[in-house]
């Protein structure tokens, strides 16, 4: 099945869905008060421009950056646990990822600027976990690549003589039906910002150390009206008063 061409109305959808996932993820306090959704159209700077062009992206490319909202401020933060956004407004990390988001280039591969009419919404910031969200832009569809081979469901071998950088044997969905699923995730808190980290909270892993942190707080957040209704005053109150009844931050 393969979906539609990225048009403006498509294109205006992605940039909304966006904003719904970025303005959880403030609401989640996880990110530092300077943390703000830059909103579009943008105008880069020529500099920003050249550094597109330099880098091999198309017309298509560079249009639809300037059409997509980012989540700025002074850290990267995560989106999912290491899985992060990129900020392509002023972020030159994001570039790089463009040109190599398989990082075929630190293996020795001479292979640059690969990804033709895709973006990488996201990166993985983590050896053994974390998401690369890939937008086609050809196709309207989103591909979900996963760092850890246990949470990559459904992966059929690239075809005999693909490239390295052969993507498209990975799962993909319509780009709208991906983020709403993402965004799902974030409200029924399949994983839970730990404040005292910055992190997303995995249960498997809290599970495996023992602290019953991940349920106490998905149940803070929760009782404290998450998200329709968040009290991030409340929640930290709460937050504070667990804290030191079960001594995490010791």
């Amino acid at each position: 099945r393969r979906g539609h061409p990225l048009n403006s109305p498509h294109r205006s959808r992605i940039a909304a869905l966006l904003t719904q996932w970025y303005t959880l993820q403030l609401l989640s306090t996880l990110h530092p008060l300077d943390t703000k959704i830059s909103q579009p159209p943008h105008t880069p700077s020529p500099s920003l421009l050249s550094s597109w062009k330099t880098a091999g992206m198309s017309n298509l490319v560079m249009e639809t950056l300037k059409q997509l909202p980012y989540l700025c401020g002074a850290e990267r933060k995560e989106l999912a646990p290491f899985t992060r956004a990129l900020n392509y407004l002023d972020d030159d990390f994001a570039v790089e990822v463009w040109k190599d988001p398989f990082g075929l280039s630190e293996e020795g591969e001479k292979v640059e600027g690969y990804l033709g009419n895709c973006i990488p919404l996201t990166y993985c910031a983590g050896e053994e976990y974390g998401w690369l969200l890939l937008l086609d832009l050809h196709t309207n569809e989103i591909y979900e690549i996963s760092n850890n081979a246990q949470t990559q469901t459904q992966i059929r071998r690239p075809p005999k003589g693909a490239p390295k950088w052969y993507y498209q044997h990975y799962p993909h969905n319509p780009a709208p039906e991906t983020l709403k699923s993402w965004i799902n995730k974030t409200k029924q808190l399949l994983w839970v910002p730990d404040l005292s980290t910055g992190i997303w909270m995995q249960q498997e892993k809290d599970d495996w150390n023992g602290s019953g942190k991940y349920d106490a707080m998905k149940q803070l957040y929760f009782e404290c009206g998450w998200p329709e209704r968040f009290d991030q005053e409340g929640f930290s109150i709460g937050y504070g008063l667990l804290s030191r009844s079960r001594e995490w931050d010791d």
